[in-house]
């Protein structure tokens, strides 16, 4: 029992520190306007409402990191058609630039790794993900572009690790199916998609690590997330729980759970009795009785980390 629990904590510390690399830890420090200095490698020209660039952006021949949201009268083909050495840009961002289609010029980044599209919902998504086909694409940022379903031809990022589909309206079944196509892809981030429920074909995603259900509507889950073989870490704070689901029992890898922020008073005895993987909850901000909350910290006394913290109001 011993071993098999620091086993466990190994591994939850494993999946603790095997967060998602995105385009915030790449290449040093970030300049915020265009020099002589040929050696810059990040550059950061986002909401600075931008109607040309200056002529020394063509001299730069390390960049690669480059942003270029909400200058929304650049011409971003244009810009991106100037990168010196597009061979070296991996990760490129295009936020809120009211793109009725995605530059042709995308396309020069061979190496492009992270893309921002954050914000941009007149896209055409089936062909946005044809252009990207040619890319290793492993990171893809689309939050806030009220997508309600996704195309057939997301499943040619055949590279793809990490999809941030947050703050949309992802209800249809089809598009999970075909998330699950992905083999790659090891986080998705569903989180303030007013779901009221999840698909049942959600158990086809069995090759993810991560998923964000949080911010939604939800007071169940489905029972085919028991399929998810790989899934080690579920954020569920903020939705409508009233009960810890006795699902997570089930799931043959889960190793932490965030349910923060929802309606839960009690957890089941089963939690107590069975034999499962989960070593980390947090049921911070949950109105649990103070006995349940006494049972828990005896009764789970296994786990890595249990939390139960309120929070504290100021009535001064």
């Amino acid at each position: 029992m011993i071993r098999n629990t620091f086993i466990g904590i190994i591994l939850l510390c494993l999946v603790l520190l095997a967060s998602c690399s995105t385009y915030a830890t790449f290449y040093g420090d970030t300049a915020t306007e265009v020099t002589d200095e040929a050696t810059t490698r990040r550059l950061d020209l986002s909401y600075q409402d931008l109607t040309a660039i200056p002529e020394q952006f063509g001299q730069l021949n390390n960049l690669r990191m480059l942003n270029l949201s909400g200058n929304t009268q650049l011409d971003i083909e244009e810009v991106l058609g100037k990168v010196a050495t597009p061979e070296k840009l991996i990760v490129l961002i295009l936020d809120s630039l009211q793109l009725g289609k995605l530059p042709v010029n995308v396309r020069r980044f061979k190496n492009l790794k992270q893309l921002s599209l954050i914000h941009n919902p007149d896209l055409e998504w089936a062909m946005v993900f044809q252009q990207l086909e040619a890319l290793p694409l492993s990171f893809l940022n689309l939050q806030r572009n009220n997508i309600a379903s996704l195309p057939s031809t997301i499943t040619k990022l055949t590279k793809l690790k990490d999809l941030k589909l947050s703050y949309n309206k992802l209800r249809d079944v089809r598009s999970y199916t075909y998330l699950s196509k992905l083999p790659e892809l090891y986080a998705v981030w569903l989180d303030f998609n007013s779901l009221t429920t999840v698909p049942e074909n959600l158990g086809q995603l069995d090759q993810i690590k991560y998923l964000y259900l949080g911010g939604n509507l939800l007071t169940a889950l489905p029972e085919s997330m028991c399929n998810m073989k790989s899934l080690s870490v579920l954020h569920l704070g903020y939705n409508n729980f009233t009960h810890l689901p006795e699902r997570f029992i089930e799931m043959p890898a889960l190793l932490m759970v965030h349910i923060n922020n929802n309606q839960i008073t009690a957890i089941p005895r089963k939690y107590g009795t069975e034999k499962y993987s989960l070593l980390a909850l947090l049921l911070d901000g949950n109105p649990m009785r103070p006995d349940e909350v006494e049972w828990a910290k005896k009764a789970l006394n296994r786990y890595f980390l249990l939390s139960f913290e309120q929070p504290v109001f100021n009535l001064d």
